[in-house]
């Protein structure tokens, strides 16, 4: 070993003043315009601008109006019938549609489904229990439960939901509870550039697609728009969006079916939620999948209002109630992709 001795330390050296002569330091003048940050959007931002009428066009912001931020979730924001906060009693003590309502309810239910193995029946009592130690409802939530009552709601909800067959579009019904754990992405965080995205533009791309669009109200976004999908699937060869929706729209199978579903959608701008996720996963399919082709391998986006989806609802045609499944055609999605990446319409 060879000893190497310590530098010695550095003295200390003041700062030399600048006795040049030159004249003293001032201040540039401003710009006359700050250029505007990027921005990062949602969403629950974009639909936070929606004025309360439902229609394709939108109405004209200010030029410059920036893109604000909306408070809360959507997981339980629908608005329930007026009689909706009466005691259920017809319903059995561990029906789910007793289960609390509200914001953190609505994460609590989420989270039962991201814990759960869909295919392992043993880990649905754990996901419920675990769910409910992460995100207990709030006490001054609209229905009440003691905690194994709560537990043994969202296990039944979990039972209902995952063994309900589903139609899809694909030669066999979607089953939940044949995805295995390969075959589902939890939570997929996406970021969409949109360097100058503008809502009168995007309103026109929908408009002339046929697809539902709020009034929204937003100047426009420059940066990107984020998000979060709840669940991703493969089923027979196609990939689907799914979003979890806790929403209580009332205790009978009739509010559960398509009519009342469509105006809940309508009510939360659901399709443009839709739209933007199906987008999303198109890019991501486009990026990791060999060959990918809208038409062979894009499923949809499946909303599933779970307290109203069970093996013995049923409506008039035959096809279980709360669900929703909606598929954004290739032209819409190329269109929509253009515009987001700076293109005019």
């Amino acid at each position: 070993m060879v000893d190497v001795a310590p530098l010695p330390p550095l003295a200390a050296q003041p700062m030399p003043l600048d006795d040049g002569g030159s004249a003293p330091l001032q201040a540039l003048p401003p710009p006359a315009v700050l250029p505007r940050g990027w921005w990062i959007g949602s969403f629950s931002q974009l639909a936070g601008s929606a004025d309360t009428g439902h229609g394709a066009a939108a109405h004209t912001p200010e030029p410059d109006s920036p893109l604000q931020p909306r408070a809360g979730a959507d997981h339980d924001g629908a608005v329930a019938p007026a009689d909706a906060d009466a005691p259920a009693s017809a319903l059995p003590p561990h029906d789910v549609l007793r289960f609390p309502r509200g914001t953190e309810a609505g994460v609590c239910v989420h989270t039962a489904f991201e814990l759960a193995d869909f295919t392992d029946a043993r880990t649905w009592p754990t996901a419920a229990t675990q769910a409910l130690q992460r995100h207990p409802p709030q006490p001054a939530s609209p229905g009440r439960a003691e905690p194994d009552a709560a537990a043994a709601m969202l296990h039944g909800m979990l039972a209902d939901v995952l063994a309900t067959p589903l139609p899809v579009g694909t030669a066999s019904p979607l089953r939940l509870q044949t995805i295995g754990m390969r075959q589902r992405l939890v939570e997929l965080e996406f970021h969409l550039p949109a360097p100058h995205l503008q809502a009168g533009a995007l309103a026109r791309t929908l408009a002339a697609h046929g697809w539902p669009a709020p009034r929204l109200g937003f100047g426009a976004l420059q940066g990107y728009l984020k998000g979060f999908i709840d669940l991703v699937l493969q089923h027979d060869g196609r990939w689907f969006v799914v979003d979890w929706k806790s929403n209580h729209l009332g205790d009978r199978p009739a509010d559960y079916a398509d009519a009342a579903l469509q105006g809940a959608m309508a009510a939360h701008h659901y399709p443009l939620q839709a739209l933007l996720y199906s987008l999303a996963l198109q890019r991501w399919l486009q990026h990791r999948l060999p060959g990918y082709r809208h038409a062979q391998h894009f499923g949809g986006a499946l909303y599933l209002f779970v307290r109203g989806l069970r093996p013995g609802w049923r409506q008039a045609d035959g096809t279980p109630t709360g669900m929703q499944l909606l598929r954004p055609g290739a032209a819409l999605l190329d269109d929509l992709s253009a515009l987001l990446d700076g293109g005019a319409r």
